[in-house]
């Protein structure tokens, strides 16, 4: 059974989800104001809430860091990549590189990850991407300066761009 953990930021309510043994962060629910909003994707069968866990705490910690306004360092040890191919590691590891306050483009990713006329690939990538904040998906944009689709939704990623844009 899997894990979650609920986390009240400046931003709304977010969810860890983790695994126990080892501890695998699962993914990140981004913030949303209804508590039990965030909490009804969680199929109860398989999760269980675990607000006491002490890693899941110090991830939590760090996304209430984040939404502070906080730079954060990523915790790549609990992260795991290797249910992805090599390319949509490429462009995590890419979109982790953008710095905080900056953007860049799908176009940019996808060059920059060595994967030239692959926009739409790290669209789709972001997409499904199951660590919003620590791959800062919403720091990649469209080509023409838009903010473009956010899974979180549009204003939240225009919040999380002008809260580092403010820092």
């Amino acid at each position: 059974m899997n894990r979650y953990r609920i986390v009240e930021t400046a931003f709304g309510y977010s969810a860890v989800a983790f695994s126990v043994e080892p501890f695998k962060l699962v993914e990140i629910r981004l913030p949303t104001s209804g508590f039990d909003e965030l909490c009804r994707p969680f199929d109860e069968a398989y999760w269980g809430i675990d607000n006491n866990h002490p890693k899941a705490f110090e991830i939590g910690s760090i996304l209430v860091q984040y939404f502070n306004g906080e730079k954060i360092d990523i915790p790549w040890p609990v992260m795991d990549l290797s249910r992805f191919t090599s390319a949509q590691q490429a462009v995590y590891r890419t979109v982790a590189k953008i710095p905080y306050g900056r953007t860049a483009s799908y176009g940019q990713v996808a060059r920059m990850a060595g994967l030239p006329r692959a926009a739409r690939f790290v669209g789709t990538t972001m997409a499904n991407n199951p660590y919003p904040v620590f791959i800062p998906c919403h720091r990649v944009i469209r080509s023409d300066g838009t903010s473009g689709g956010f899974g979180g939704g549009t204003p939240l990623k225009e919040r999380m761009l002008a809260l580092e844009a403010a820092s």
